[in-house]
């Protein structure tokens, strides 16, 4: 069953629910309160009646002929109807009890006589809802209100004209919810039918497939999501064909080297001597670089770089990289100094840290002029530690800067010589690996900065 019905059959079975509870909540609460406004109006009625039979009393001086009052009917016309009824009056909503107690007039004849000794249930009536008839400032009588179940025709039919018009309500709202429903089910089910659509071209491999945001609601959210995932896919696959043609032109170019001067070696071209095997040896020293560069980002991608991490103090750290670095420094005429604060202890896996640190000194060496200063530095910034490398050169273009991370990427020839143009690629993973940031910046030559999460 499509998601389209689920929602109309959920929307229907909650309508009629909503449709029949209050069709008998309604009903309910209509014949309670008309119960109690039934019993109210005869309290107030019967007050004016019991005036009215004291007077008969003083007039009279006894009961005589008075349950001819109670027994007298009178005919009325229904409008909607258009036919006659005949109703008794309003004394026979009453019952006339005499001092003793004893029933002296009633519309029902089958009750005449009895008494409130006798009868338990009239005598709590009379108790609770009788009200006194006084004559010449004495108790001669007690009015008493009928049961309040006891419907006259008249009630009766006002009651069920009250409960067609409920049901009748009940079905027209019923009847509109169903609409409505339908309306929603089909507004709901439309966009998830065309994401479905979407979702299937790009599970066969159309990439390029988007759906149109028509809302801003949930729907129109997981649109906009859906969107996002289908662009992030489309970067995904062309970075990772990118990234399969960058691997196999910086293959090809050892490969070709070492192809050549083995062919010219086996042809005689070359003479079998350390100097001419020497190129074949580079080649593959080469070759070994880059694939142990491509093997650490495999299993960084994949979470699986292994990180041996322990405390340690990255002032330190920093230092002894350094000095590592210095005599080739020494060498190119660049001189490195280093600036680091106190106490600066994190949690990271020190060998993966110089290697971090070891590609962005040899990127500022390879690019620093003679002559020039490198400064390295390490401080306490809030809860992280920056270590920077600035050089001297004359920085990065601007349009090479949000790119220079990326893999294989080369913003100056001079900067890639030697290398496998895999080392800023790595140097991003291993930080991030760390919880840390890497970013470049130009402030009067290069800066690169990588964070740390601080120790306390």
């Amino acid at each position: 069953m499509s998601f389209r019905w689920k929602l109309l059959g959920a929307l229907t079975l909650v309508a009629t629910l909503a449709a029949v509870g209050t069709y008998f909540l309604t009903a309910q609460a209509l014949g309670e309160r008309f119960a109690a406004y039934r019993l109210q109006e005869r309290q107030v009625a019967g007050q004016q009646l019991a005036r009215l039979l004291g007077q008969f009393w003083e007039a009279r001086g006894s009961w005589a002929g008075v349950d001819q009052l109670f027994r007298t009917r009178v005919d009325v016309f229904l409008l909607r109807q258009g036919r006659v009824v005949s109703v008794t009056g309003f004394l026979a909503q009453y019952i006339l009890l005499d001092r003793e107690g004893r029933v002296v007039a009633c519309a029902e004849q089958s009750i005449l006589g009895r008494c409130t000794a006798d009868d338990p249930d009239l005598r709590e009536r009379a108790q609770r809802y009788g009200i006194p008839v006084l004559a010449a400032g004495r108790q001669v009588a007690t009015l008493v209100p009928i049961d309040p179940a006891i419907l006259t025709p008249l009630e009766q039919e006002f009651l069920a004209s009250v409960r067609q018009a409920a049901l009748v309500g009940g079905a027209v709202a019923f009847a509109v919810a169903l609409l409505l429903g339908t309306l929603l089910a089909t507004q709901l089910s439309l966009p998830l039918q065309r994401l479905i659509h979407a979702t299937e071209r790009v599970a066969k491999g159309d990439l390029s497939q988007r759906v149109e945001v028509r809302t801003r609601d949930e729907i129109g959210r997981l649109a906009e999501a859906f969107n996002r995932m289908a662009e992030a896919l489309q970067r995904s696959e062309a970075a990772r064909k990118q990234f399969l043609a960058d691997v196999a032109h910086e293959l090809r170019t050892p490969l070709s080297v070492i192809q050549g001067n083995l062919e010219a070696i086996l042809d005689g071209a070359f003479p079998l001597s350390p100097e001419s095997l020497a190129p074949v040896y580079e080649e593959t020293l080469h070759l070994g670089e880059l694939v142990e560069d491509l093997r650490t980002l495999t299993l960084a991608d994949t979470g699986h770089l292994p990180l041996e991490k322990e405390r340690v103090e990255i002032g330190e750290l920093v230092e002894g990289v350094v000095e590592a670095v210095r005599p080739v420094a020494k060498e190119e005429g660049v001189e490195i100094v280093l600036e680091r604060a106190p106490n600066l202890w994190a949690q990271v896996d020190p060998r993966r840290i110089r290697q971090v640190l070891g590609n962005l000194l040899s990127n500022a060496l390879r690019y620093a002029p003679a002559g020039s200063v490198i400064t390295v530095s390490a401080r306490r910034e809030g809860e992280e530690i920056w270590v920077s490398v600035q050089d001297q050169g004359p920085g990065i273009p601007e349009g090479d800067l949000p790119h220079i991370f990326e893999r294989f990427y080369k913003a100056d020839k001079s900067r890639a010589e030697g290398g496998t143009g895999l080392g800023l690629a790595i140097a991003k993973e291993l930080v991030q690996a760390h919880g840390g940031r890497i970013w470049a910046e130009n402030r009067n030559g290069a800066r690169f900065t990588f964070t740390l999460p601080a120790l306390p």
